[in-house]
């Protein structure tokens, strides 16, 4: 830095200058108080822009859940719809199985009665046979006609014996037939106790699942809202630490401003050695004379 030889003019000047320098330092402070303003109010709207966001992003999420709500409602709804209509299907197919098996069981009454009356005829025929050889037989000789009663009687007998027997066939084939639908009525409503016990842990399974990726997705919602309220406060203290920063190297250029030298008089009173500020060239105290 080049240094001057003041003139004994400006030294008789120099509280003119001090003015001069203090009203300029106090127009530099107020501009500076100006501009920390403006960036305050710059910060304010950062963070108010900030908790619009904040509150948008909720508002987003909160909207999100509750379409997701209504989704699972809906699928709840289908799902029972289509349960129902399960449910209505088997009770059909249950009823045209029991109309089949009660169609079976006439069909077979309708031939058992078929075999009776068969069986009825054949024996009034086998009477009526009987009869009749009966009556030829009073034309015949008493020996004869004995022989012919007792083949008659051993005939009658058999036929007795065969009408028993066909009976007892039939009460058997009956028990049987009873039985055999029995079974197939007890396996037909065990089966339809499996398949609800297998569709009730379906249900159940399928409860269950929904419940766990319903919780799994209430639990990304809220980390998701956590990281987002940690980032806004991250942001928030950066700023404030910008902000403290700014404000303390104000404070520190405001107290590296040059201060004016202080004047020395020789044994003969020679000018003081000034520095000139950049700024107020027209001012005394800041004309310079080469020194070459």
């Amino acid at each position: 830095m080049m240094w001057k030889r003041r003139s004994v003019d400006g030294i008789q000047q120099l509280p003119e200058e001090r003015k001069a320098l203090a009203e300029r330092y106090t127009i530099d402070a107020e501009e500076a108080q100006r501009r920390e303003a403006g960036e305050q109010a710059r910060r304010d709207a950062e963070k108010e822009l900030e908790r619009k966001a904040a509150e948008a992003e909720a508002r987003r999420a909160a909207e999100a859940e509750e379409r997701a709500r209504r989704a699972a409602e809906a699928e709840r709804e289908r799902r029972a719809a289509e349960e129902q209509a399960r449910r209505a299907a088997e009770e059909e197919a249950r009823r045209a199985a029991q109309a089949e098996e009660e169609a079976r069981r006439a069909a077979e009454a309708e031939e058992a009665a078929r075999l009776a009356a068969e069986a009825e005829e054949a024996r009034r025929a086998a009477e009526a046979e009987v009869a009749r050889r009966a009556a030829e037989e009073a034309r015949l000789t008493a020996e004869e006609q004995a022989r012919r009663a007792a083949e008659a009687e051993v005939e009658a007998r058999l036929a007795a014996e065969a009408e028993e027997a066909r009976c007892l066939a039939e009460e058997q084939a009956r028990r049987a037939a009873e039985e055999e639908a029995r079974r197939a009525a007890d396996a037909e409503e065990a089966r339809l106790a499996a398949e609800a016990e297998e569709a009730r842990r379906a249900a159940e399974e399928q409860a269950r699942r929904a419940a766990e990726a319903e919780q799994a997705r209430l639990l990304a919602v809220a980390e998701e809202q956590a990281r987002n309220a940690l980032n806004a406060e991250l942001a928030r203290e950066a700023a404030a630490e910008q902000a403290s920063s700014a404000a303390q190297a104000g404070l520190n250029q405001a107290s590296a401003e040059p201060t004016e030298p202080v004047a020395t008089l020789d044994p003969e009173p020679e000018p003081a050695l000034v520095s000139e500020p950049a700024g107020n060239p027209e001012l005394p105290i800041y004309r310079w004379f080469d020194s070459g």
